[in-house]
């Protein structure tokens, strides 16, 4: 790759200093010196395991004038600490992996063929942290490096961001267009899947959904109570009349799913509709009518709302993404 991912390179020619410990052990027999002029001391046996190029590299015979007492990398220091406490047995586990340090982490287990760092970088990179922060830099360099497992989790971590929020990263360079292409065709797609209950007339009649008719979607007729304007049978969705015969829904169960609709295509996700001014503006719609409020349980409208974040998820999981690398 051309560009240069590490952050932390630093050509200036500066006297080289000992890595801190346990990287500073004298009785090693090979040094590795960061482009930072930091010298890690270690010991061959460990990279030959570690690396089939650094085992090659360190296979020269002791008596050749290249044979390596001192290795120079063009990786900081920063990331081959990393490296080395993934790869060396007995030390302390490396520190959280800061997302500027993916990339140049990623690049060099290729180039070296260090498969423990890669796998230690992909197990991070799924970390919730990673996925709620930075889901298009953890995008870009899965589809970059061929993690496809990543690749989807970071896609639908995406969903739960705006898409005209969502920040330029670097790492969009160590991908292709079309990589890109498919994530906003996966989101496109996740919509459409999140808004297909609010345009289906009869959502009612499918198994779950039916068990799901509560008292505050459903007007109630014969009372003596002066109903709200607006509590009158309006919604495109149906009735089984056999079951609700001389029942109808209320205005309110259009007015929520024209809410859910806006939202969902913002944040194209079940999570979404969980959001307590959401939930709360709900509640106070269906108080608005006397006749029907009296029989109103909040806790109704909260399962109601939890079962069709559930069936939105259900959904969403179906929408195949295509990892572009």
């Amino acid at each position: 790759m051309a560009d240069d991912p590490d952050p932390d390179n630093d050509t200036t020619t500066t006297l080289p200093v000992s890595a801190a410990p346990p990287f500073d052990n004298r009785d090693a027999d090979l040094i590795i010196r960061t482009s930072d002029r930091v010298d890690f001391h270690v010991f061959k046996l460990i990279l030959r395991e570690a690396s089939p190029v650094l085992s090659d590299i360190l296979s020269l015979p002791e008596g050749s004038d290249v044979a390596p007492g001192t290795v120079d990398v063009t990786e900081s220091s920063v990331v081959w600490d990393h490296i080395l406490r993934i790869c060396h047995p007995g030390t302390a586990s490396p520190a959280m992996i800061a997302p500027d340090h993916l990339w140049p982490l990623l690049e060099a287990a290729k180039k070296y063929e260090m498969t423990a760092v890669r796998e230690t970088v992909a197990t991070e990179m799924l970390t919730n942290r990673m996925l709620d922060q930075e889901p298009l830099r953890v995008y870009a360099l899965a589809c970059g490096y061929g993690i496809e497992h990543v690749a989807v989790a970071a896609a639908r971590a995406s969903l739960r961001q705006k898409y005209e929020e969502i920040p330029y990263v670097p790492e969009l360079r160590c991908t292709t267009s079309a990589a890109y292409h498919r994530l906003i065709h996966y989101r496109r797609d996740c919509v459409r899947a999140a808004m297909s209950f609010a345009e289906d007339p009869r959502l009612f009649f499918r198994d779950g959904w039916k068990d799901q008719i509560k008292d505050w979607l459903l007007r109630r007729e014969y009372v003596d109570e002066e109903h709200y304007i607006g509590c009158v049978s309006g919604t495109r969705f149906m009735l089984d009349t056999w079951t609700w015969s001389n029942r109808s829904f209320r205005d309110v169960l259009g007015d929520y799913m024209a809410r859910s609709t806006e939202i969902i295509k913002i944040f194209p996700h079940g999570g979404a509709l969980l959001d307590p001014v959401f939930l709360a503006t709900t509640v106070h719609s269906t108080s608005k009518c006397i006749a029907c409020r009296n029989r109103t349980q909040p806790v109704d409208i909260v399962e109601f709302t939890r079962f069709h974040a559930s069936e939105i998820d259900a959904a969403i999981a179906k929408v195949q993404l295509v990892v572009e690398s």
